[in-house]
């Protein structure tokens, strides 16, 4: 008889421990009746909207039209420029002397070159899914001509 209590006292209390877990509600929060929905993801920006993208100078393509920055994470985001990509803080430095044969009309940008491991803190904006550099702005200088290579 305690053999035959002790096992419907287990399965009496089994059942009841699978009730209380069952839940048909949602996460209420207080009195409020709605069940609890998260916020949805943020959408992208505007694409008019500019970010702002700091690291160091990896490599500059001309003829690409690309430059590649290694950002705080290690990653590297390749940015594209165009003739409207502004540069500043490179006021006191030695113009680069590249090849012209190249039909790309931004010599700012073409100021870069040679100056691989500078830092620099790069303002884009979204153009169809392709980060374009508006401003690019140089905070420190390095005419290093080799740079990590992580």
């Amino acid at each position: 008889m305690k053999k035959f209590t002790v096992f419907s006292l287990f399965f009496f209390l089994s059942g009841f421990m699978l009730a209380a877990c069952q839940r048909e509600q949602g996460v209420h929060a207080s009195n409020d009746r709605d069940p609890y929905q998260p916020r949805p993801a943020p959408t992208a920006l505007n694409n008019k909207a500019n970010h702002d993208l700091k690291g160091e100078l990896v490599r500059v393509d001309m003829t690409g039209k690309t430059i590649a920055i290694r950002v705080a994470n290690g990653m590297v985001q390749t940015l594209k420029f165009d003739d409207s990509t502004m540069v500043s803080g490179l006021a006191n430095q030695p113009q680069t002397n590249t090849p012209k044969s190249t039909s790309i009309s931004n010599t700012a940008v073409r100021n870069l070159v040679g100056k691989e491991g500078s830092e620099l803190t790069v303002q884009w904006k979204d153009e169809n899914g392709a980060k374009i550099a508006t401003n690019i702005d140089v905070t420190q200088i390095s005419t290093a001509k080799s740079t990590r290579h992580a």
